[in-house]
Parts: C-alpha cells; sequence; structure tokens
C-alpha cells in the first residue's frame, strides 16, 4: 500500500483544494462539530491562550490527543502509551524539535527533512502499532510551522481513497513526507492561499481553527471530506 501510495501524483489535489479554497473553508466551520476540549487544548498546546514550559505543552499535548479520539476506553480502539513513556521518549529530542522551529518550508533543504525525520522516528506516544497519525499530530503542536496533522479519516482517504497504513516507521515516514512535500507544502505557498489565510487567521473568534497555514489546510481537507 505504501509503495503504491508513493508513485501517486499529488498535483491534482492540489489544484482542487485550490479551486475550493472558500467553500471548502466553510463547510469546515458549517459542520459545526468540532469544539470542546478538541479546540481548548488545540490552542493551549500551541501556546495562543498564553505561554506554557515545556512540559505543560507536553502535557496539553497528550491532552489533545485524547481529546482527539486517539485513546479510546474499553478492549477496542487505539491506545496511546502512559504519559511517563511518552515524555520520556521526547526530552531527548527538545534539541531538535528546538531547531525544526526554525524549518520553512518554502525553502527547504535536504538536512531539514533529516531533522524532521529524526523527531518522527524519535516520537512514541501509540501503544499501537501505526505511527503517522499520532506522531505527526504531536509534531503538529510541537512544530506547526513545518507539520501538519495527519490522519486516516480525512488526509488518507482525501489524498488516496483509503485510510489503510502499513505499519512500519521507514515506510510511514515515507509517506508522512510525500503528504507534505507534494501537498500540503504546495497549498501553503500558493499565492491565493496566502490571501485567503491572512484573513481568516486575522479573525480567531469566527476562526478558532485557523491556527497555522498548515492547520488551515488541514481544515479544507476536512471541509471537503464533509
Amino acid at each position: 500500500m505504501t509503495k503504491r501510495r508513493m508513485s501517486i501524483d499529488l498535483a491534482p489535489k492540489v489544484a482542487q483544494v485550490l479551486d475550493n479554497l472558500r467553500l471548502y473553508h466553510a463547510q469546515y466551520y458549517a459542520v459545526q462539530t468540532f469544539g470542546g476540549p478538541s479546540l481548548h487544548f488545540h490552542r493551549r498546546a500551541l501556546g495562543l491562550n498564553g505561554t506554557v514550559s515545556s512540559m505543560q505543552q507536553a502535557e496539553l499535548v497528550y491532552a489533545v490527543l485524547t481529546s482527539w479520539g486517539m485513546h479510546r476506553m474499553g478492549k477496542g480502539g487505539s491506545k496511546m502509551l502512559p504519559f511517563e513513556a511518552f515524555v520520556k521518549n521526547l526530552n531527548p529530542l527538545s534539541g531538535a524539535i528546538k531547531n525544526a522551529k526554525e524549518i520553512k518550508p518554502r525553502s527547504m533543504a535536504p538536512g531539514d527533512w533529516d531533522l524532521l525525520e529524526e523527531v518522527f522516528r524519535g516520537i512514541r506516544v501509540m501503544a499501537t502499532g501505526t505511527s503517522i497519525v499520532g506522531n505527526s499530530k504531536v509534531m503538529a503542536h510541537l512544530i506547526p510551522n513545518a507539520v501538519a496533522p495527519v490522519d486516516r479519516e480525512y488526509t488518507l482517504k482525501f489524498l488516496f481513497g483509503n485510510g489503510a497504513i502499513t505499519n512500519g516507521l521507514p515506510g510511514e515516514w515515507q509517506l508522512m513526507r510525500k503528504i507534505h512535500e507534494e501537498f500540503f507544502y504546495p497549498i501553503a505557498q500558493d499565492a491565493g492561499f496566502r490571501s485567503q489565510f491572512q484573513k481568516w487567521i486575522g479573525d480567531q473568534t469566527k476562526w478558532p481553527w485557523d491556527t497555522s497555514p498548515l492547520k488551515v489546510v488541514d481544515n479544507l481537507v476536512i471541509g471537503a471530506m464533509k
């Protein structure tokens, strides 16, 4: 599945989103199913509602994933590692995360991809086998300038038609890079998108989920799927 996806041209999906920016944005906010803890912890983890320490941010990111449905009570569903295990693996990445905050998607260098891969491979948040969904959501809050949240229901189904994932860090990282390099980054750098983004991010009361260019692209994907 991963190898087949790596050969898929994502340019038509980029064009589709750019042709429907305002429609997909309106559809995202018309759904009104995202709010409460999901929005509160998202904005807190990004430091938009007040400065947070590194430990507080780790706790808030952990809370975001819980509120976004990454930990299901009972026998079935996805499961997250205990918070202590998550932090133990996160702490050694502090230097790489700090450096990754300086990454600018419009001028990516090979070393920037290496840095993002180091963080991606080092994060351990899920107790289940799949990494790309949980790891991307962690990185989207720690490095929002360079990483968007990726999930099965919206991102993968929109881009590839299904949400299946072949577990394994090498293949999942290849998929993660492709999605950003060929889909998220081209949209975020488009002049038409940038113009709309500036309008949307300028009214956080009306559009509170528009917290970064890449998160807005994620919102548009969700709007398209809704």
